[in-house]
This record gives C-alpha cells, sequence and structure tokens, in this order.
C-alpha cells in the first residue's frame, strides 16, 4: 500500500495546495537531493535536509513542512503542504496510521540517512523510521 494523502491528512489536517484523497506516494524523503519518485519531502534536518524546489526537481509531488516556515514563493500552488508544528512528531503519528492499514501490501520506500561512504542510501519502513522517530535518534544532521 502506498502512502495516501488522505492518510496523512488524518494525522496532520492543516494542508494547502491539491487536495485529492486519490494522491499517493512512493517515497518519503528527508532529503532533497535524493530521488524521490512520487515524493513525500520531509525536511526533518532543518536546513540539512535541503530544499523544496531540489525536491520538487528529484520527483517530490508533496510535502510535510513547520507551519512556523514560510514556504518557499516559488511551490507551485497546487502541490500539497501539509503543515505541522513538529515534523518528526507528525512523521510519527502519519507512521502510526499508515502502518495500521498496511495488512501485509507493499510499503513506501521511507529514506532518512546516507551511508558513511555517501554513496548509498539507507532506507527502511516505517517500523524503523518510527522506531528512531521515538528513541529521538534522528537528531539535526545527517546520520
Amino acid at each position: 500500500m502506498t502512502l495516501s494523502y488522505k492518510t496523512i491528512l488524518q494525522v496532520i489536517p492543516e494542508a494547502k495546495g491539491y487536495a485529492n484523497e486519490e494522491i499517493s506516494f512512493l517515497t518519503v524523503s528527508f532529503f532533497s537531493d535524493e530521488k524521490q519518485a512520487k515524493g513525500l519531502f520531509a525536511p526533518v534536518y532543518g536546513k540539512d535536509s535541503g530544499d523544496l524546489l531540489t525536491a520538487i526537481a528529484n520527483g517530490a509531488i508533496g510535502a510535510i513542512w513547520d507551519k512556523n516556515e514560510e514556504i518557499p514563493s516559488y511551490t507551485p500552488n497546487h502541490f500539497p503542504i501539509f503543515y505541522t508544528n513538529d515534523i518528526k512528531k507528525g512523521l510519527y503519528k502519519m507512521i502510526e496510521l499508515y502502518e495500521q492499514n498496511l495488512n501485509g501490501q507493499q510499503q513506501a520506500k521511507f529514506i532518512y540517512a546516507k551511508d558513511s561512504s555517501e554513496t548509498a542510501l539507507e532506507t527502511y519502513d516505517g517500523a524503523v523510521i518510527k522506531t528512531l522517530l521515538a528513541n529521538n535518534e534522528m537528531g539535526g544532521e545527517r546520520a
């Protein structure tokens, strides 16, 4: 099961842009400079995550955004933005609900870190990401 707009909206209800419950996200990336087919960009690492324009160029079709941060002026009007007070907490709640609805189906890919050689991405399913978020093991720097 891909991650749906509807699922995200259930836990992060403040949104702007094109509202379509049929939109699905195949990738959730914490870095703008990574290929993210039908991606949801979540800048967990703040400025270290990169910028929204780069995420869009790499395939992001939506973003989770800190409601206290302005979205860049170049953001397309139709681009879905989900606003939250805390990106990590919003992601945690989103993954919890997403896991409840999986029923053994294919999962979205979560890109959260690069290995020390900076050539290979670490990707995990939602359960691992949720554990890292809960244990606050995702500080402000790239892992």
